[in-house]
This record gives structure tokens, sequence and C-alpha cells, in this order.
């Protein structure tokens, strides 16, 4: 067997053996990564209502110097 192929050998070897190992990984941190994610959307929903709080009665002038409020709406 000459050098050429025993090298080809072991490089062919390695990468074998990296694309098994990070495909276990993978497959193992599957489940911890979900659950995180779905932790992570429900904390940011919970974080983005709004509050609404009512005008005191009076505080806007009546009549054509009021401009309309954009609404605000959830993506």
């Amino acid at each position: 067997m000459g050098t050429d192929m025993e090298i080809a050998l072991v490089l062919l070897a390695a990468v074998l053996w990296v694309a098994v190992t990070l495909s276990i990984l993978s497959a193992i941190d599957r489940p911890e990564r979900k659950a995180r994610r779905q932790q992570k959307r429900e904390d940011r929903t919970g974080t983005r209502r709004v509050e609404y709080r009512p005008v005191a009665a009076g505080s806007h002038p009546e009549g054509h110097g009021r401009r309309p409020r954009r609404r605000l709406r959830p993506h």
C-alpha cells in the first residue's frame, strides 16, 4: 500500500468520525433545543402585550385639532 493511499484512508476515517460524532450529538440535543425555543417564544409573546390605560375625561380637545392615532397591530 502506498503512502498516498494511507494518507487518504486516514483522512477519510477522520472525516467519517467527525460526521458521525456531530450527527449523534445533534440528535441528542434536539429535544432540549426544541424546548428552549418554545420557552423563548412564550417569553417573547408575554412581554409584547400592550396594556391600555383609560383616558381621563376632558383630556382630549374635541374638534379639528386632533389627528387620528395609528392602530397597533400584532405581527
